[in-house]
């Protein structure tokens, strides 16, 4: 009897264990998706706007131009590598079934190569047909939205944090939203606007996920149960 209840108190201890190290990791890694949006939200905004308020192309032509989004787009591709490290140790404890797919897609030797065609695409567009630009460049960022929704559901067992949701789901509207404007508004300012409600949306979220206190376990624990 006393073995029994030694073991069933042990098995009870691991558990208690296991669900800590998993909500502790969550925590850890709610915060480094904080970073991601934050800096994607700077590379988002130099992308939508800084560009063109320093005039790079205008001083330097297509080559500064160039330089110019790899440099932030690169910045913004280092950030992801970092988090998505995490996500995906993260994913060998809750996911352990899906291990080939998310092994594949967050790692370098997919995003690096991504990356690469994503820009070559976009200046192929710049350089061919501009007028295409816009819309080869709201759906990337549609398809960014997609990637990084998926990459968030292997990153938290129970659901997505509410600041990881409103960042995503800002880009994927903000997005469709401008696609739907294309053939119908020529203005700028429509685009403008709903660049900056994402660029804030994505600052907001970030703030938020780096601000959250350290989660208690027995709380939290009981509510897992």
């Amino acid at each position: 009897m006393i073995d029994g209840a030694r073991a069933g108190g042990s098995s009870d201890d691991v558990k208690r264990a296991v669900k800590r190290g998993i909500l502790l990791n969550e925590y850890l890694l709610r915060r480094a998706w904080g970073v991601l949006f934050i800096v994607l939200a700077l590379s988002m905004f130099i992308s939508d706007f800084g560009v063109a308020v320093l005039g790079v192309e205008k001083s330097f032509g297509l080559p500064g131009l160039m330089a110019t989004t790899m440099t932030e787009s690169g910045c913004g591709l280092i950030v992801i590598l970092w988090t998505f490290r995490r996500v995906r140790y993260a994913a060998e404890i809750t996911h352990p079934e899906d291990v080939p797919a998310w092994s594949r897609i967050l790692g370098y030797r997919f995003l690096v190569p991504l990356w690469i065609v994503t820009n070559a695409v976009a200046f192929s567009t710049i350089v061919l047909a501009s007028g295409r630009l816009p819309l080869v460049f709201f759906l990337i960022r549609i398809g960014l939205a997609a990637f990084m929704y998926y990459a968030l559901g292997l990153s938290f067992s129970k659901k997505i944090p509410g600041e990881a949701v409103i960042a995503v789901g800002s880009l994927a509207l903000s997005s469709l939203a401008s696609l739907a404007l294309l053939s119908v508004v020529a203005s700028t300012w429509p685009y403008a606007l709903l660049g900056l409600a994402t660029v804030a949306a994505w600052v907001s979220s970030g703030v938020y996920a780096r601000t959250r206190p350290v989660p208690e376990f027995e709380e939290e624990l009981n509510g897992l149960e």
